[in-house]
C-alpha cells in the first residue's frame, strides 16, 4: 500500500481504557451496545500464579462477580497456570467491555499482591494443587521471586505503579460471526489438553474450565451467535485478527 493511501474506514482500531488509567488492548470492532467479547489475560513474565487454590479462586470469583457488578453473562472461560481466556456477553444496554475487563484485572491484581505479601509475611507458601503436582510444565517460583519480578516489570512502563501483574494489550475482541465464536470456544477447550500443558486428557475433566449451559449442551456445529443474540439479523463484517 502506498504510504499516502488512507486505510479503509472498516480498518479502524481504538484503545480500551481500563480502570487504572492505563490503555488497554487494541480493539477492532464497533462500539454498539451488547455483543460477545473475547479476552486473553496473561500474567506478566508468564509467571505461574494460578497454580494454588487461593489464586485460582481469586480469578474465578472475579469473573463471577463481573456478572453481578457489570451485568454481563459469562459464556466460557478457562484458568491456566499463567493466563486465562474469557468469553462473555455484554448487556444489551452497555458497550463498556474495556472497562469490564479492566475492572476484573485491577481487582485480581490487588488480590494477587495481597496474597503474595501474605505468603511472604507468614513464610508459608500456598501449596500447588494436586492436579498440577508432578507436571513438569507447571512449576512455581517462590512468592518473593514473583513479587520481585512484578516490581522489575513495572520499571518498563511509564506509570506510577510499583508493581505490574498483567501483561498489557493482550487482546480484547468483539466476536462478529459464528466461525469466530466457534474458534474462541475451541481455543478455550483446547487450552488444558494442549501439548504445552497436558493438564488433563479431556477438556471436560479440567475443573477450571467453564462453559455456559447453552454451549455445554451444543455440538460444535450448533454453536452460533443467535443463541445469545436472538435479535441478531446480520452482523456487519469488520476485519480483525485475534
Amino acid at each position: 500500500m502506498n504510504p499516502t493511501t488512507k486505510k479503509p474506514a472498516t480498518d479502524k482500531k481504538a484503545t480500551a481504557p481500563t480502570k487504572d488509567g492505563a490503555k488497554g488492548a487494541p480493539r477492532q470492532y464497533d462500539d454498539s451496545p451488547g455483543g460477545i467479547y473475547f479476552h486473553a489475560g496473561v500474567i506478566i513474565g508468564k509467571k505461574n500464579v494460578f497454580v494454588t487454590g487461593e489464586y485460582i479462586e481469586t480469578m474465578v470469583n472475579a469473573l463471577k462477580m463481573a456478572e453481578v457488578k457489570s451485568d454481563i453473562k459469562n459464556l466460557a472461560y478457562v484458568i491456566m497456570p499463567n493466563h486465562f481466556y474469557w468469553l462473555f456477553k455484554m448487556s444489551d444496554k452497555k458497550n463498556n467491555a474495556g472497562e469490564v475487563v479492566g475492572e476484573v484485572k485491577k481487582q485480581t491484581a490487588l488480590a494477587i499482591m495481597e496474597s503474595l505479601k501474605k505468603e511472604i509475611k507468614e513464610d508459608k507458601p500456598f501449596p500447588i494443587i494436586d492436579l498440577f503436582k508432578g507436571n513438569k510444565c507447571v512449576g512455581r517460583s517462590l512468592p518473593q521471586k514473583i513479587l520481585w519480578s512484578f516490581e522489575e516489570q513495572a520499571k518498563n512502563f511509564d506509570t506510577n505503579s510499583r508493581f505490574k501483574v498483567w501483561t498489557p494489550k493482550t487482546g480484547l475482541y468483539r466476536v462478529e460471526n459464528d466461525e469466530k465464536l466457534r474458534e474462541k470456544i475451541a481455543m478455550i477447550k483446547k487450552a488444558p489438553v494442549s501439548e504445552r500443558w497436558s493438564l488433563v486428557s479431556e477438556a471436560k475433566n479440567y475443573p477450571y474450565l467453564y462453559l455456559a449451559d447453552e454451549l455445554a449442551e451444543s455440538g460444535d456445529e450448533q454453536i452460533c451467535l443467535q443463541t445469545f443474540l436472538p435479535s441478531l439479523s446480520q452482523v456487519a463484517a469488520v476485519p480483525f485478527k485475534a
